[in-house]
């Protein structure tokens, strides 16, 4: 590669060697030619015209030397500086050449370690290296937005302290929000210089690159529109790792969701139909005894494990019921809703009344989830504990959110026992899901007299209607 870049450049110096040598001895051809022509004219006067007087043939002899070394001189400087400009075109044309390989060299190296960047903090150090590479800059930053603001995200080259004094000074922020194109920023006495990049992947602004520099410079407009795609090809990447960032979390999300109602149901059978039937078994080893010597209190334990066996066949129906899918997809979120109220209520005979009619058109899928666990658990609630024959289901709006309200007619309970009672983890779950939401739950109940459990999640104020 080297003994090829000296080929070439030998090559280029050798046409540039022929017109400078040519250019030097201009004046040297122009004396000699005119002092050819200046002879031949003296002999051809003294030959042909021995009678011309020697003033006249000295006047012509002088006259035709000069115009003859002065058509040459011309004739020699107009073509080497015709020569120098061709190949300073030429160089500017190799020059321009050379820059532009080098800057498609910036742009596939930056695809490429886009493309091989993993993590988002990847996409942000190549943002903080490769504006770098095109503008010197003593100190550079990569800025990003969320909801909270401005945040810094990487810096180098300045303390933050001094990072956030030039961008209060430069008023970048404000800038940056009014402008897709790289800008030139310089304080009032032109001590702070910084050329601010913005991050737009064509929707929104998501942050900008900060390139601090000595003094004022000027930047070509081919830099200035590489520095551009650099910019949106980093954008871009920014924009599809959020936006894999937040596929990932839903699915974890979705796996934890899963999880835990694994566990819930797990839960369900280990305390309800598993003991149940251990004590069974273990009872059995009595009855075997019982069979001579106390058929009477065996016919008792017979009729009390039919008892046992039909609330434990209510049970796993409950919990079979539970696994099955709600079809949001189908029926909506209000319809899919109110099926499996009225389903769950059949399951139990309960007398149910159900009233979804102040549920908001559009709502999140982060509250319709929240609020379909509530119902569940609460009324799941209900059938564990209560011993209730009607059930009221109502879901409204109410102080710029949703609010749920389970009210049955049950045997009710004490609140205040609810962090000592190890059977209502259901009710713990509910406010951690709840909390989530920045959500409230209240439970008004007393033994005898029921329970109404009420549940609230804000909503934004777009879905209030």
């Amino acid at each position: 590669m080297m003994a090829e870049t000296e080929v070439e450049h030998r090559a280029s110096e050798t046409p540039k060697m022929y017109w400078q040598v040519l250019l030097r001895l201009r004046w040297l051809l122009g004396g000699t030619i005119g002092l050819a022509f200046a002879v031949g004219r003296m002999i051809e006067a003294l030959w042909f015209d021995p009678n011309v007087p020697i003033m006249r043939v000295l006047g012509d002899v002088a006259a035709w030397g000069l115009l003859g070394g002065l058509a040459v001189w011309l004739t020699l400087t107009w073509v080497s500086r015709q020569e120098q400009r061709y190949q300073a075109g030429l160089e500017q044309a190799l020059r321009d050449q050379q820059r532009a390989y080098s800057q498609l060299a910036l742009l596939s190296e930056v695809n490429r370690r886009i493309v091989d960047s993993a993590t988002l903090d990847e996409i942000l150090d190549a943002a903080l290296t490769f504006p770098r590479r095109l503008v010197p800059a003593r100190a550079t930053a990569v800025l990003l937005l969320d909801t909270t603001g401005i945040v810094e995200t990487r810096a180098h080259g300045a303390p933050t302290d001094e990072l956030t004094r030039l961008r209060k000074t430069l008023r970048i922020a404000d800038q940056m929000a009014s402008s897709r194109h790289p800008q030139m920023l310089t304080s009032a006495d032109g001590a702070d210089v910084c050329l601010a990049l913005p991050l737009h992947d064509g929707m929104a602004l998501l942050g900008w690159i900060e390139l601090h520099l000595e003094r004022p410079m000027t930047i070509a407009q081919d830099e200035l529109a590489l520095l551009e795609t650099i910019t949106n090809e980093i954008a871009e990447a920014i924009a599809s790792a959020r936006r894999r960032s937040r596929e990932e979390r839903a699915i974890y999300q979705l796996e934890r969701a899963i999880a835990e109602e694994r566990a819930r149901i797990a839960r369900d059978i280990h305390d309800g139909i598993a003991q149940s039937l251990a004590f069974m078994r273990m009872r059995i080893d009595l009855w075997n005894e019982w069979i001579e010597s106390d058929p009477q209190r065996l016919r008792a334990e017979l009729m009390e494990l039919k008892t046992t066996l039909r609330e434990q066949i209510r049970e796993l129906r409950r919990a079979i019921f539970a696994l099955r899918p709600v079809q949001f997809d189908e029926l909506g979120f209000v319809g899919g809703l109110r099926r499996y109220i009225v389903e769950f209520a059949g399951q139990h005979s309960w007398d149910i009344h159900v009233d979804l009619s102040g549920t908001p058109s559009t709502t999140s899928p982060e509250v319709e989830a929240v609020a379909f666990r509530v119902v569940q658990e609460a009324l799941t609630n209900v059938a564990k504990h209560a011993a209730a024959t009607r059930v009221e289901v109502l879901i409204g709006q109410a102080d710029e959110g949703l609010q749920l309200i389970v009210r049955d007619d049950g045997q009710g309970f004490d609140p205040g026992a609810l962090p000592e009672a190890p059977g209502h983890v259901g009710l713990r779950q509910m406010r951690e899901r709840l909390a989530a939401l920045r959500g409230q739950l209240i439970i008004l109940s007393r033994p005898g007299a029921g329970t109404e459990l009420r549940a609230w999640i804000p909503l934004p104020p777009e879905v209030e209607r």
